[in-house]
């Protein structure tokens, strides 16, 4: 799929540019590319040997919370001989280089180099071991940017097919502005709690939203509470597709993990990722919740999103969805 994917933009790049007599600096062109892809550029020599070898297990190291193994991104090698045309276009990019005249390695960041909304890192270092070295320093800076970059692109992508009726329903009932695309609807609603949902033939989306009077001893923080709060609440309104069935948070296989965030600004934010499983049926996914304090209104809002997909890859159709928790704005009243 990514080859065909990769081979289509090619064939569109081509096409575009041969139909353009103005100067490639006048304008750019739309960057092209499957999501969670990255381009690296190097020798063959490099990308098959230890510096390779360290690029790609950094960016293909695990979605933390799925419940099988799929990679943060999807690297793909080009030489710098090749490195043009339609290869120049590409969303994510990563440019290896050695230069004997660097005294230390140095990584900088170039926005819409050759197409738009494009995002090239370059790597650089006198030899092969330091510029490894800096591969490593940065790598938690590399993962962070190019999942910034997807997550924008995802929330852009979906502002093109917002439902604006669905959003003004939001924002009346729940002081909140998010983006939410055609195909969503409310599956349950009430003053305190909404359940969204969103199907295909083979996967479900879903978000809810939910909140609570603000109450200064930090409990609500805590993963006891936020895990508690979220079970007592997918038992009484999420249900499953057979009787009686509901959903609740797997603690087993993979425990869930409850991170402090900087997602939503001076806004005191908690990240928790983990499972969810089904009682009474067959069912079971990922989910990605940001619990977040509004001192404006006093009060603790939790944006939960979770998916169904069980034949399909999961990392791209739950980013998706927490891209559209992490563009949520708090409204004044």
């Amino acid at each position: 799929m990514n080859k065909i994917c990769f081979f289509a933009s090619l064939v569109f790049a081509v096409i575009v540019l041969s139909g353009c007599n103005r100067p490639q600096s006048s304008v750019l062109l739309p960057a092209t590319g499957c999501p969670g892809e990255v381009w690296v550029v190097c020798s063959d020599k490099h990308w098959n040997g230890e510096l390779g070898d360290s690029l790609q297990a950094i960016l293909m190291q695990p979605v933390l919370i799925l419940n099988q193994y799929e990679p943060m991104f999807s690297p793909y090698h080009v030489t710098p001989n090749r490195f043009k045309d339609a290869y120049q276009k590409q969303r994510n990019i990563i440019i290896l280089s050695i230069d004997t005249a660097l005294e230390k390695g140095t990584t900088s960041i170039v926005y819409n180099q050759w197409a738009m909304p494009q995002s090239v890192i370059q790597i650089s270092a006198d030899n092969t071991q330091n510029l490894i070295n800096e591969i490593s320093n940065r790598q938690t800076m590399i993962i962070e940017h190019l999942t910034s970059r997807e997550m924008k692109r995802c929330i852009n992508a979906q502002k093109n097919r917002q439902d604006f009726r669905l959003s003004k329903e939001i924002e009346k009932k729940y002081k909140l502005s998010m983006v939410t695309p055609d195909g969503f609807v409310f599956a349950v609603k009430n003053s305190n709690f909404c359940w969204m949902r969103r199907d295909s033939k083979k996967w479900t989306q879903n978000i809810m939203i939910y909140t609570q009077d603000y109450d200064a001893n930090g409990k609500q923080f805590s993963e006891k509470h936020i895990l508690q709060l979220r079970d007592s609440l997918t038992k009484q309104y999420v249900f499953g597709h057979e009787d009686n069935s509901y959903i609740t948070t797997h603690k087993e296989y993979v425990a869930p993990v409850c991170e402090q965030s900087s997602a939503f600004g001076d806004n005191y934010t908690v990240r928790t990722v983990g499972l969810w499983e089904a009682v009474g049926d067959i069912m079971g996914g990922p989910f990605v919740s940001y619990t977040v304090l509004d001192e404006k209104h006093n009060r603790v809002i939790t944006l939960d999103a979770f998916l169904y997909a069980p034949a399909d890859k999961k990392r791209d159709l739950l980013r998706q969805i927490e891209s559209i928790l992490l563009y949520m704005k708090i409204l004044e009243e």
